[in-house]
């Protein structure tokens, strides 16, 4: 793709430059140079009918999600309670690791995500080569990103005893359920040194890289404690899962006494630095704690849904002043990465009953402001103005708008109400143009679709061989936490 000029001038009918706290302004201008905005001025002058028809408003920003570009539903991991749901990923064939990402960050792109953060799972091959496919897939489809280096050392198996869970198989199968789901790791310090060698290779204007320890119950307190330590060090964010199931609360609370978010502060790992995603069983004392902290969090509806972990108390979030911002996930209800969508679900699913629903627009928006923050690890951003990056999608209002009597809504409402990936004209980021039209033009989203697909029903006999394993240790894992066993101190 040609880069474009260094100055360039785009006119629209209406320009929504934060969304729910400034109303909508009629024909402008928008000057892009050097990926920022150097001016938004008005037009007298009547555009034609494809430009009055357009809206620009900030791009939308993906807070939480893991670049699956493929429903885990095709190769045999159907949505169920998220304990029983990881080990069932391992059917998941070898596939393209470029050509996965490219296909989620292309989707994404096309609903008007222009930040995204990528929670990497790795395929146990060579971590920088993944990572390194990771970036050329975000460069080429011309998406921010922060690529979270995935770091883990306990508990692969279980959240608990692993013997405990072993016993639970039949004997014939243990062996191979150990070294199929609990591969060696680094030691804390050698994991550390492994995210800064990612870093050197691929961080640029657009890729941010952070640490992304997968959740407290997957880390051991030397791991946690380094990466605190890295962080406050270098200023490298940190993102990772926080308390997205019952099951992870209750572990916690069993080996925490003092509680796992007072040792989390106690080690320096919560700071304005940090994004958390899901925290769906915080308690209140949690939530102020986060707050007083500065922690991002990222809801995720839709996956929380899909994967049985309940649903995240937002109004309680946002009562204590904890910055949310929303992710996909790789679980969109429709499974089509729909940002509006997702945004328009979390807007009723958590909207109070009766007449005071207590949740407005406004709030909405600005998640994806605080979203921006948890790629870009920069404290401004998400809204359009002179000196902020040239991230901006465009929608077709006029469609939108069809049925609408003209000025009964406000653009924010119609936004809120309507806005649909099928909307979606354009997308910029940095300056330049990701989506024209609808379409991503930086990858052929058809020919690595063609890709997937060809090398998804080349493995099948992969999924056929390895499922009874899969299917018999869900069935442990079942009686392991029916039982409470994730409770028992070791």
């Amino acid at each position: 793709m040609t880069p474009p000029p260094p100055t360039q001038t785009l006119e629209v009918g209406q320009l929504l430059a934060c969304p729910g706290e400034l109303p909508a302004t009629g024909r402008t201008s928008i000057t892009v140079k050097y990926g920022l905005i150097e001016a938004i001025t008005p037009v007298e002058a009547v555009l034609p009918e494809e430009q009055q028809g357009l809206l620009a408003m900030p791009a939308l920003a993906n807070a939480h999600d893991h670049g699956r570009g493929l429903d885990a539903f095709g190769y045999g991991a159907l949505d169920q309670a998220l304990e029983l749901w990881l080990p069932a990923l391992k059917l998941k064939p070898k596939l393209s690791m470029y050509a996965l990402t490219a296909l989620e960050l292309a989707r994404v792109a096309r609903s008007g995500v222009g930040a995204a953060v990528h929670c990497h799972n790795t395929t146990g091959g060579d971590l920088l080569s993944e990572t390194q496919a990771v970036c050329q897939a975000a460069r080429d489809v011309g998406v921010r990103l922060a690529l979270a280096v995935p770091m883990r050392d306990r508990n692969a198996l279980v959240y608990g005893n692993p013997d405990r869970l072993l016993a639970l198989l039949p004997a014939a199968d243990r062996e191979r359920v150990r070294a199929t789901w609990d591969p060696p790791t680094l030691p804390p310090q050698a994991q550390i040194e492994r995210v800064q060698a990612i870093a050197d290779e691929c961080e640029g204007d657009l890729i941010q890289v952070q640490y992304c320890p997968w959740g407290p119950q997957w880390c051991s307190n030397e791991l946690l404690e380094a990466i605190a330590a890295a962080s406050a060090e270098t200023g490298r964010r940190i993102h990772t899962h926080l308390f997205e199931t019952r099951y992870q609360r209750e572990w916690a609370d069993a080996h925490y006494p003092q509680g796992l978010l007072q040792y989390l502060d106690d080690i320096g790992f919560l700071s304005p630095r940090l994004t958390v995603a899901h925290g769906v069983w915080l308690n209140p004392d949690e939530l102020a704690l986060l707050a007083a902290r500065g922690v991002i969090l990222s809801v995720n509806t839709s996956s929380n849904l899909r994967l049985r972990s309940g649903i995240a108390a937002y109004r309680a979030m946002r009562d204590a002043g904890v910055a949310v911002a929303f992710g996909l996930d790789g679980m969109s209800l429709n499974n089509n990465a729909d940002a509006f969508e997702e945004l328009r679900l979390n807007y009723n699913i958590h909207a109070k009953p009766g007449v005071r629903s207590e949740i407005t627009p406004a709030e909405m928006f600005a998640a994806h402001r605080h979203g921006v923050t948890a790629v870009t690890n920069q404290p401004d951003g998400g809204w359009l103005k002179p000196g902020e990056p040239a991230d901006f999608a465009l929608l077709n209002y006029a469609a939108m708008t069809q049925d609408v009597i003209p000025d009964v809504c406000s653009v924010t409402d119609v936004v809120l109400a309507r806005g649909a990936h099928h909307y979606i004209e354009g997308l910029w980021v940095a300056g330049q143009p990701v989506v024209e039209k609808g379409r991503v033009l930086g990858v052929d989203e058809a020919a690595l679709k063609a890709e997937v697909q060809e090398l998804l029903k080349s493995q099948a006999q992969h999924v056929y061989s390895l499922q009874p394993l899969v299917n018999g240790y869900q069935r442990a894992l079942q009686q392991f936490y029916s039982e409470g066993l994730h409770r028992v101190r070791a």
